[in-house]
């Protein structure tokens, strides 16, 4: 709903510390256009830009100070049981100068320090100072649906809500991380606590640091591997209904994304049903009937009498586009529907400043059957290992399956990655070949984490899509939404329902069609069966199998996509193309361009979209970099 900013720290000039918080808090105003405010005191200054959804009264801006109190907090988020958690403190004998569940924080946080935070239901991303012992807490919800980033100077510590306002603030480099662009190749996001530039953490999802003028800690405080859904309204039904009306609490009317597919189309059931007010649903309409999903959108608004707006995107892969969006992200565009959300969520800020999105069923009841499928592959392999190699090595061929075995790990790796490790160190320049170290870093820090995530490998993937896949996803929705002025809100990610789905067995979410599909797929390469002899999201089409048109439930997942390959070497990527092979290219400096020429041109003749996947990631760095460096930052 917002974005902020502040310092904690020692202040010595209050007025300059006023101005240069005044500079950094601007860079986010599109996130909050609504009300802004700077708040300075000799320990801490917090800024704040305001979307008002909550309490629309003045009283409710910030940064908002408990006077009786003396606490001090800049929010971003919605805390959706606000309201149980408020009639709690009245009980107690607290009493409210606003409606706004800011401030049923700062009771909270007064109440029960920070174990407050396992009491509300919602995203956040927040700072509060307690002036009384000079404590501060930066805090993110559990999943990661807000973000939240700092940095450490020999002032203190500084934190936002993007990079982008942080390199404004004295002390904080530009500089870019190796790592981190790496990372953004190979999985179009930067995983872990890094970011694109070194100066700069991420807090992870579900962690608060606590900061002190002598010390300050990290500590975990929600992790989805040690979660206990302790619900008494534990059903997957009920639990999805909950979520769903929960996230319908705003004092501003509330719009949902309807693209026609299986998650979305569920939001909208359950708006049906739980919203007082008919919910208008928005549905963005695509050149190519392979891509365009918008008649099941309609059928599917037509059978809930939902209000319905059809907006024509024009060309989501616009130049102009993406570096609008980029400029305003301040992060380099990794996922390919990102320009068509954000134009959608342009058109309907017009009405509307809440959007409901289907995001985060996929991660939570394994729809990537391609990548969830990965058991039965090692299955396969290691039954494979024990034949002669003149069986096995033709089967290998056959069955999709890598050469010789393959240690689950990179077996994992190879399906997920965008870029493979060795095809983009080939076109690296041996500058930051040297750097990356073969991204030794990167992959033993994702490899230990990848292990840490259960018994089975059905365990451990299922988990480090929540713990990683997940945030990336939500990163994407967030600022791409905020970048037009729009809450964007994910009921598939609360966290009752998201400990509900990792307790399911996996195959009540990937199930076979019939008994004899396994075994046809034994013989069948994964790109051959998937989602042909197996179903993907298998509970939630069973649950709303009655409910949806069959032609939303029984279809096979298409999600929101752009014709990638195609655009790759059509007329549309040209003006992308021209800023890297035109000259001066800004990522000559990783990426060697006369090796760059040499592999787009062997890999157009055969143009997929998992080729276009990676030339949208080298072009949208490309923006991505000259706007940093045109930025004189």
């Amino acid at each position: 709903m917002c974005a902020i900013f502040g310092f904690v720290g020692r202040v010595t000039d209050e007025a300059a510390t006023e101005r240069e918080i005044a500079r950094c808090i601007q860079t986010l105003a599109h996130r909050g256009p609504d009300a802004n405010g700077v708040y300075v005191t000799p320990s801490f200054a917090f800024a704040h830009q305001r979307l008002a959804i909550i309490d629309l009264n003045h009283r409710s801006n910030q940064p908002f100070l408990d006077q009786q109190l003396d606490i001090a907090i800049t929010y971003n988020g919605e805390i959706y049981n606000y309201r149980d958690v408020r009639r709690d403190l009245l009980q107690r004998g607290y009493r409210f100068r606003t409606e706004s569940d800011t401030e049923v924080i700062c009771k909270a946080f007064a109440c029960w320090g920070i174990d407050c935070l396992e009491r509300l239901r919602g995203m956040f991303a927040f700072a509060i100072y307690d002036k009384r012992s000079g404590t501060a807490f930066l805090v993110r919800d559990r999943l990661g649906i807000k973000p939240l980033y700092y940095a450490q100077t020999n002032r203190g510590f500084v934190f936002a809500s993007q990079p982008s306002a942080l390199l404004h603030w004295p002390g904080v480099r530009s500089k870019l991380d190796p790592v981190g662009l790496s990372s953004f190749l190979s999985f179009r996001a930067v995983f872990g606590e890094r970011t694109l530039f070194t100066d700069v953490r991420k807090l992870q999802p579900g962690t608060w640091l606590k900061i002190t003028a002598q010390s300050h800690e990290h500590a975990r405080w929600w992790d989805p591997a040690r979660s206990d859904n302790k619900d008494p309204c534990s059903s997957l039904d009920a639990l999805i209904g909950s979520a769903v009306e929960e996230h319908l609490v705003a004092d501003t009317p509330v719009a949902a994304l309807l693209s026609g597919g299986l998650d979305s189309s569920v939001l909208a059931f359950e708006l049906s049903r739980r919203s007082a007010q008919k919910p208008t649903c928005f549905t963005g309409m695509v050149a190519g009937d392979a891509y365009d999903e918008s008649r099941y959108a309609i059928e599917v608004a037509e059978s809930l009498k939902l209000p319905h707006v059809l907006v024509q995107l024009p060309d989501a892969t616009s130049l102009d586009t993406i570096q609008r969006l980029t400029a305003l992200r301040g992060h380099p565009i990794g996922m390919h529907n990102e320009g068509a959300m954000y134009l959608l969520a342009q058109a309907a800020a017009h009405s509307h400043k809440v959007l409901l999105t289907g995001e985060g069923a996929d991660e939570i009841f394994s729809g990537y059957s391609r990548i969830f499928r990965l058991p039965f592959d090692l299955q396969r392999q290691a039954f494979l290992s024990a034949l002669p190699d003149v069986i096995a090595c033709p089967a290998r061929r056959r069955f999709g399956l890598p050469k010789a075995e393959t240690k689950e790990f990179d077996f994992f790796l190879s399906r997920y990655t965008y870029f493979a490790q060795s095809e983009k160190l080939q076109l690296a320049t041996s500058a930051w070949r040297t750097e990356l170290a073969d991204d030794a870093a990167l992959l033993n820090w994702m490899s230990i984490d990848y292990h840490s995530g259960g018994a089975t490998p059905d365990d451990r993937i299922r988990l480090f899509f929540v713990r990683h896949h997940l945030p990336a996803l939500l990163e994407m929705v967030d600022n791409t939404t905020m970048a037009a002025g729009v809450e964007g809100r994910v009921p598939f990610t609360d966290h009752r329902l998201v400990t509900l789905a990792l307790g399911m067995p996996a195959s009540e979410h990937l199930r076979w069609k019939d008994a004899w599909s396994p075994v046809r797929a034994a013989f069948a390469p994964i790109q051959e069966f998937s989602e042909t002899l197996d179903v993907s999201k298998s509970a939630l089409r069973t649950l709303y199998r009655t409910r949806l048109p069959t032609s939303v439930t029984a279809r096979k997942k298409l999600g929101f996509p752009l014709p990638l390959g195609h655009w790759a070497t059509n007329e549309c990527s040209t003006p992308f193309r021209d800023l890297i092979f035109g000259g001066s290219a800004a990522i000559a400096d990783y990426l060697d361009i006369g090796a760059l020429r040499r592999w787009y041109g062997e890999r157009s003749r055969a143009a997929n979209d998992a080729f276009g996947r990676q030339l949208w990631l080298i072009c949208n760095l490309e923006i991505f970099l000259r706007q940093l460096q045109s930025s004189g930052l």
